[in-house]
């Protein structure tokens, strides 16, 4: 989608109230003498639209210039209308029967494409642009509420690649993402190739880096079950998160701005340092892509807040956990990521996971739901090399347990 002229559109109502799409097999000839007796309007403001049937351009309804329809974040561009359209198609050809910008009264809504598979009500939304995070959550909840299960589509060109597991993926992607079963998934596609792209997984390094397995298959490849409930596909990870995360703080340190950043000064206040945290510090969970916040950042302020108050054979109550994570979060110190088509999970999944990964890695023994036992001291390296050798012994230890962590 994108901003500025007129809001171009599939389907409008004809004078006596009757759709009229132009996703649906025409002749230009039958649609020429139907322009030439009708007039259009807009089925959502009402407005009056004009038919294009032009030989380069897909055939559209387009808003006369001034127009005033109030979903002006809908204008669509050529790639947009595209691949609504073969989205449109590829679920005509798997024998369902969808609704090409189906305005519905009930939800004041339009979605690209409406259809009903299994017993159950979906919603596609193909975006091709940044829209304001309130109107994509605004709009996912009102499918919700009306019983609709919405798949936002992000734009393939949307999604940068970095390496060959690792994508910038910002906040504005991350509302995309979704969780059916129990496995992290965003869908894009591209019009231009015909290619559907799957990224099964999501393991955040920073606010935007995140490491996830990227699958691509021609649309016509594609099931309608692959696109509702997709399988996932573990990999190899933990490479790459030790290799990134090393970069990462590689770059806190270097950055000009090093000496006034909070957490920086907060760890050598407590004679910590950056290249020397412990294994048990910056580990991935299954529920990481609720905190925006890296993984190092939060998990070092609950070893200040709790863990190092502690020594062994102590039990530490999972209340007094929560307590330091949210008054982190209260003040600002921790920042969290909106998810609106992801379900119910949130972010203290991944605080119980974080807990629960600690005592797979003999560090804490689970008493009961609500209590665990301190076996082991955490200890602090020497130095950077002695970091990297202990690192490294960890993740060969444990590469087992972290990966489950991960792929539940």
């Amino acid at each position: 989608m994108v901003k500025g002229g007129a809001k171009n559109v599939l389907v409008a109502n004809k004078s006596d109230g009757e759709r009229l799409s132009l996703g649906e097999r025409w002749e230009k000839n039958d649609l020429i003498e139907i322009r030439l007796r009708e007039k259009f309007h807009c089925p959502e403001c009402g407005e009056e639209v004009v038919m294009k049937l032009g030989s380069k351009k897909i055939w559209h309804f387009s808003h006369l210039a001034g127009g005033s329809c109030q979903f002006e974040y809908d204008r669509e561009s050529e790639y947009h209308l595209s691949g609504k359209l073969k989205l449109y198609n590829w679920l005509k050809r798997q024998g369902i029967n969808p609704k090409l910008e189906h305005f519905d009264q009930q939800m004041k809504q339009k979605p690209d494409i409406a259809f009903e598979f299994q017993n159950k009500k979906y919603a596609i939304e193909f975006q091709c642009s940044v829209i304001p995070a309130e109107i994509f959550e605004k709009r996912t909840q009102t499918y919700f509420d009306h019983g609709v299960i919405p798949i936002w589509v992000a734009a393939e060109s949307l999604i940068k690649r970095k390496t060959n597991h690792v994508a910038s993926i910002n906040n504005f992607l991350y509302l995309f993402i979704r969780r059916p079963g129990d496995s992290w998934n965003i869908p894009a596609f591209c019009p231009i190739t015909d290619q559907f792209i799957n990224l099964h997984g999501a393991i955040p390094i920073t606010s935007r880096k995140t490491i996830t397995n990227f699958e691509v298959q021609s649309l016509n490849q594609l099931s309608v079950e692959e696109l509702l409930n997709p399988t996932e596909k573990p990999f190899a990870f933990l490479k790459t998160w030790q290799t990134e995360n090393q970069r990462l703080k590689s770059r806190y340190l270097t950055s000009p701005r090093a000496w006034q950043n909070p957490f920086l000064k907060e760890l050598y206040r407590n004679h910590l340092s950056l290249l020397t945290l412990p294994s048990e510090i910056g580990l991935p969970v299954h529920s990481s892509p609720n905190i925006e916040t890296p993984s190092f950042i939060w998990q070092t302020y609950l070893y200040l807040d709790v863990f190092r108050q502690y020594q062994k054979g102590d039990i530490i109550y999972y209340s007094r956990i929560r307590s330091a994570f949210d008054k982190r979060l209260r003040r600002r110190e921790i920042k969290l990521r909106i998810l609106p088509v992801a379900g119910q999970r949130d972010h203290w999944y991944a605080l119980a996971e974080y807990v629960f990964l600690l005592t797979k890695v003999s560090y804490l023994e689970r008493i009961d739901s609500g209590t665990v036992k301190v076996l082991r001291e955490i200890i602090i390296p020497n130095s950077i090399d002695e970091q990297i050798i202990a690192e490294a012994n960890f993740f060969t230890k444990y590469q087992n347990e972290i990966t489950e962590s991960i792929f539940q």
